[in-house]
């Protein structure tokens, strides 16, 4: 297990931050898991941008 640390400086020395947390393997896997999740999410989310056709649509009226 590791004991990581990560500080957020502010403007004011006393309002600075400091994150700490121990790297189990638990975390790691869960942090994977979610990782994979977001990347499936983030796929998906570009999938639907573009909404696909309704196939009872009507016809588009194209000028020819």
């Amino acid at each position: 297990m590791t004991l990581r640390t990560h500080t957020i400086e502010k403007k004011k020395d006393t309002h600075n931050q400091i994150w700490e947390w121990e790297e189990t393997p638990e975390l790691l896997k869960a942090l994977e898991k979610l990782d994979e999740s977001s990347k499936l999410a983030a796929s998906l989310k570009q999938r639907t941008k573009k909404a696909p056709k309704a196939s009872n649509a009507a016809p588009s009226k194209s000028k020819t």
